[in-house]
């Protein structure tokens, strides 16, 4: 153990500034401020010398949190205001009858009395409109009928009036009822009961509509009905023979047999989920087992594995020689696709291109090779830094699960977040449209033509402005658009600057606290004592100085997402006007502000590393990481390139390791007992995809969080005082020689 290397001291204005040995003169004028703290202990740097950073920042995400969750409950009508109107989720979801109200929304009067807001299902019909009803069925009843509102109100009324003059017994005995529904199915009006699954609002049959449409056949009858006094369509329509197209209900004289063929026959898709559902249910835990369990422990493992000796180094040159050779065996078989193309005469410029681009490929893997030799020196240092990466995580493994933490908190944000955005978006008025395909003889193809319907209004009962089904012809379908008033349109992107903000602010505390540990881990001269306590200080830690940096880096990231989300609507309203020259622009431009987030996420990345090693606020870590990154430039590089090989076989090996000895798990002990292995294979593979990144989301920040400790240590300390682990000794030493040839180069020519 050393005592400090560092100490602090007040200066004039009663800061705490850094007292750098008499001794030591920094490499670079960054290191003349560095806020590091040392105590007697071994750590560097301690929370001794920490402080609160961008503190105005973290105050401000509390506010804006404060303001959303305002604008959420005046959403939800909690909270009364003028500007924000009271939303209902309902109007999103729930369907829209051919009329455009909103099934259990809408307050409308249909002719046979019943108000739509009792009815929230919506019911489909032959035609592909749909109807309100209370419920959706629950079986299969090819004697009864659902129809749309008017047709039920005179079938109703004929009936009525038919049972009057005959008797109800006259009725039903010549099956007038259901000769008339039987008609109006054919006419697209009406609908069978048909087995029905809620989902969303509407009800979706479990039988294919094809086995259930109904037409109408056959020739008059007129002693079908007797005295009945049914118009004459009405009467064709009784005295006809009625077929249930595949279901095989037939009518005929008076006389009706039901036939369920179709629903034995057909293979209904919910039968397949409920399978697939009923597989998943079986072997849940087996699932989880090795979709995160096994995951995680191979995760593990791959550290372990990539720290034998050699190994590592032998992935990465094969690796990088495996792409030049990639290119040279591209461009060879390109330049022999290109003579085979010339010699059999193949017309235009097509092989002279492939030979030219068999020489462009020729030319990348020179270029490959060159960079590859001229970095091999810093790529040497690239593995090494991934090497104390791995050992620095295989030492606190418990980081290795704080990705999930993460999704957790996003996810617990997210749903609070999506019911105020559910009533906000549903607050606005709705407009009912019939969209519909129209074929333009002087063009080729399909111009799609929107009609809006007039509105219903959904809270007054206006039924003299609802419109029947002839105001959308058969082929087109109805659907809601909501239109919006400027203030809800102005709650809604700060809702979504909201929802960037602290997703962006979740993953800078993830970044900051695997920072924190892994600088602890390099600056500590007895590693041993590093574990899962020191994890869970520098969680602390973080949370005690350093969530205003978080958020700080986050606002940044979030400004630019929202202009990005801006940009998009803008591009899309563009389209529709078929302003050409603005599209493009808009492209460009969006692609100019993606870069920008790019670079600033890397940047932001090196700043949360700085704060983590120096406790520097966010504007002064950004600065001087930038110049770190500048400086280093060719490490960094390097550093990238063999961290991108490393984390891809990682991933790679996480998921295919793991799906594959569940696959053969499941064979073996659940095979019998499954109808598919797929399923659960497939959800063991997504889970273990979804582990895998999270183990490189950790594994990519300890890598940059190596390299800038070197940075550091070979800036700020002589060589026999450095925290160097000893796979990183022989590197600084060899750049501190070369540093001292130069010197003494340069001493010797000014002598």
């Amino acid at each position: 153990m050393v005592g400090p290397i560092f100490a602090w001291r007040k200066n004039g204005s009663g800061d705490m500034e850094l007292q750098l040995p008499e001794n030591k003169v920094p490499n670079h004028p960054d290191n003349e401020q560095l806020a590091k703290r040392c105590s007697d202990d071994d750590f560097f740097p301690l929370d001794s010398g920490r402080r609160c950073t961008d503190v105005l920042f973290l105050l401000l995400i509390i506010c804006s949190w404060v303001a959303m969750t305002g604008l959420g409950l005046a959403s939800m009508g909690v909270i009364e205001s003028e500007y924000i109107k009271q939303g209902d989720p309902n109007r999103l979801v729930n369907g829209l009858d051919y009329h455009g109200n909103v099934c259990g929304v809408t307050n409308f009067v249909t002719p046979g009395g019943e108000d739509v807001i009792n009815l929230p299902k919506a019911y489909p019909m032959p035609s592909g409109f749909f109807v309100c009803v209370e419920s959706c069925p629950s079986t299969n009843n090819f004697d009864k009928f659902i129809c749309e509102y008017e047709i039920q109100h005179d079938i109703d009324a004929t009936l009525s009036a038919a049972a009057d003059i005959g008797g109800s017994g006259v009725v039903e005995s010549n099956n007038a009822s259901k000769s008339i529904y039987l008609f109006y199915t054919g006419q697209k009006q009406c609908m069978p009961l048909i087995e029905s699954t809620s989902f969303l609002g509407y009800c979706i049959p479990n039988l294919p509509l094809n086995d259930v449409l109904l037409s109408t056949n056959g020739t008059s009858n007129q002693s079908d009905v007797g005295s009945s006094p049914l118009t004459q369509e009405k009467d064709d329509a009784i005295s006809n023979n009625a077929t249930i197209i595949n279901g095989t209900t037939a009518y005929n004289n008076a006389s009706i047999s039901v036939s369920v063929t179709a629903e034995k026959k057909a293979t209904s898709r919910s039968d397949v989920f409920d399978m697939v559902m009923a597989d998943v249910h079986t072997v849940r835990y087996v699932i989880f087992t090795f979709g995160c369990g096994v995951a995680m422990t191979l995760g593990i493992l791959f550290l372990i594995i990539i720290q034998l000796p050699g190994l590592l180094s032998l992935l990465v040159w094969t690796m990088i020689i495996a792409v030049d050779v990639g290119l040279v065996g591209a461009g060879y078989y390109t330049k022999g696709v290109s003579a085979t193309w010339e010699a059999s005469g193949r017309p235009g410029n097509e092989a002279l291109a492939l030979y030219y681009g068999s020489y462009a490929l020729y030319g990348l893997a020179g270029v490959w090779c060159f960079v590859m030799l001229f970095l091999r020196k810093r790529i040497l240092l690239a593995i090494a830094c991934v090497k104390e990466a791995s050992r620095a995580i295989s030492a606190m493994p418990l980081m290795t699960v704080f990705p999930a933490a993460q999704v957790l908190s996003l996810f617990a944000f997210t749903v609070v977040w999506g019911i105020y955005m559910a009533y906000l978006a549903s607050s606005g008025e709705i407009k009912a449209s019939c969209m519909c395909p129209i074929f333009d003889q002087g063009f080729a193809g399909v111009v799609d033509a929107k009609v809006t319907l007039a509105p219903t209004p959904a809270d007054t009962a206006m039924a003299s402005n609802s419109l029947g089904s002839d105001s959308c012809d058969e082929g087109c379908f109805v659907y809601k658009e909501l239109t919006y008033s400027t203030n809800t349109k102005y709650a809604g992107l700060y809702m979504i600057f909201v929802w960037f903000w602290t997703s962006q602010f979740i993953v800078a505390v993830g970044q900051l606290v695997v920072g924190v540990s892994v600088s602890q881990w390099y600056f500590s001269r007895d590693r041993s004592r590093v574990g899962n306590s020191t994890f869970m200080k520098s969680i602390f830690l973080v949370s005690r100085y350093h969530l205003g940096t978080a958020a700080y880096g986050a606002l940044v990231i979030a400004i630019i997402k929202t202009i990005r989300a801006i940009l998009s609507y803008i591009q899309k309203k563009a389209a529709k006007s078929k302003i050409s020259l603005a599209v493009i622009l808009l492209k460009v431009l969006h692609c100019l502000i993606w870069c920008l987030e790019k670079c600033l996420k890397f940047i932001n990345k090196q700043a949360y590393i700085q704060t983590a090693i120096f406790s520097y606020s966010f504007c002064k870590a950004a600065r001087i990481g930038f110049f770190l990154i500048l400086r280093n430039a060719l490490r960094i590089s390097a550093v990238s390139i063999v961290s991108q090989v490393v984390l891809f076989i990682g991933k790679v090996f996480i998921t295919v390791a793991s799906t594959v000895s569940g696959y053969y798990y499941l064979q073996i002990h659940f095979g019998d007992q499954l109808n598919s292995l797929m399923a659960p294979t497939l959800l063991i593979a997504i889970c273990s995809y979804a582990v895998s990144e999270m183990f490189d989301e950790v594994f990519g920040m300890a890598i940059s969080t190596i390299l800038q400790c070197f940075v550091t240590d070979e800036e700020i300390f002589e060589p026999n005082t450095r925290y160097s682990p000893s796979s990183l000794s022989g590197t600084l030493d060899a750049t501190q020689q070369k540093y001292d040839n130069k010197k003494s180069s340069s001493i010797g020519i000014d002598q």
